[in-house]
């Protein structure tokens, strides 16, 4: 729609504001069906002469005036006023106590009893956003005790969590450990995911640690749970849970945990040998598994009777020993085949290298393997 220059309606504008095309954009604006085309500014409704005035100022400056009709005591301005003001007054408490509601329902997931009075007090100094609402309440006793973690993450350089997330992160643990079959009554309360919130833990490691620890050595066999037991002492459900979710234990180190006791398991059942602490994770740091583990002592097993030493010959040590089983001791491996070369010497030539062993009638015990 166009408005011409002579056009007398003008006369009710400022040079800038034809310059702005103000008076264009008003008859538009005013044609019936037009669509508004701007951004709402501010919407308000004042009482003038008696009438309710309702007033719309959009993002490109015209201001849009609509009469509502006669204010509700019909008279003068003072009446109508009162009635806005009622209105207002209204609308104000209403916002106030669906800010209410909504914080009252988050403290009754959050487990926060007798802060209403405070939250009270806040709505009617005007702070009415829940988020501030919060923020305000975050040195009150009730709030420090229920997100107490908070308190050891600042001192630990680590950010402080908002409620949300705080309680996201529980219910994240929770979900994990109820999947995972951890046990009943283990975790279950806010205080009990404290360390792990402390020690900024994320869902991804703990699951790390239930799958490559607790889990990995409570369904494992019997033998596993003994040398986990025997190694670092712990041996029922609720011990391996609380050993493995420790965050003072690093992830990497309670994997590799895991795996030793696999290890010294198999050592045990195949070899026959009693591994320590120190040898059964330094096998687990060069990266055996327990299914290496288990071929290598079966082999050993074998040839048991080339890691005995007879009369005359010198005694390897535990790790000697263990390095020539698993490759990675040269010199060991060199002692053992030359014992075995000077074994099969004598056993061809009849010497005290051979035995009977009166296991089994036919049986000779060579002094390098058994042999029919």
């Amino acid at each position: 729609m166009s408005i011409r220059a002579d056009d007398p309606r003008l006369a009710d504008f400022t040079p800038e504001e034809i310059a702005r095309g103000v008076p264009e954009q008003i008859a538009e604006q005013e044609r019936p069906g037009a669509p508004m085309q701007y951004d709402i500014v501010s919407d308000s409704t004042t009482v003038e002469n008696g009438r309710n005035v309702r007033r719309i100022q959009y993002s490109n400056g015209v201001v849009q005036t609509q009469d509502l009709g006669p204010a509700e005591d019909g008279g003068g301005g003072d009446g109508g006023e009162d009635a806005a003001t009622a209105f207002a007054q209204q609308q104000l408490a209403q916002r106030r106590e669906n800010a209410f509601s909504i914080v009252a329902a988050f403290f009754q997931r959050a487990g926060l009893q007798g802060l209403e009075a405070q939250v009270r007090s806040l709505l009617a100094q005007g702070i009415e956003d829940t988020d501030a609402i919060l923020f305000n309440l975050r040195d009150t006793e009730q709030f420090r005790t229920r997100f107490k973690a908070n308190t050891a993450r600042a001192r630990a350089g680590l950010p402080e969590l908002d409620p949300a997330t705080y309680i996201g992160l529980e219910q994240q643990y929770a979900s994990l450990l109820r999947a995972n079959r951890l046990p009943v009554g283990f975790y279950d309360e806010p205080d009990d995911f404290n360390a792990l919130i402390e020690g900024d833990v994320s869902p991804q490691e703990l699951q790390s640690r239930i799958s490559e620890g607790f889990v990995k050595v409570r369904d494992a066999d019997p033998q596993v749970r003994a040398e986990m037991q025997r190694l670092y002492g712990v041996g029922s459900d609720e011990q391996l849970a609380a050993y493995f979710l420790d965050p003072d234990k690093g992830l990497a180190v309670l994997e590799r945990e895991a795996r030793a006791a696999e290890i010294a398991a198999r050592g045990r059942e195949q070899g026959r040998l009693q591994l320590t602490q120190a040898q059964a994770e330094d096998l687990a740091r060069r990266g055996i598994t327990g299914e290496e583990a288990q071929r290598q002592f079966m082999q050993r097993g074998l040839l048991e009777g080339l890691y005995q030493p007879m009369t005359g010959e010198e005694a390897l040590t535990g790790e000697q020993e263990i390095g020539a089983i698993f490759g990675f001791d040269p010199e060991a491996q060199r002692r053992l085949e030359q014992r075995r070369a000077q074994r099969v010497a004598e056993f061809a030539g009849g010497g005290a290298f051979a035995r009977t062993t009166g296991a089994t009638s036919g049986t000779v015990e060579t002094g390098v393997g058994t042999a029919q």
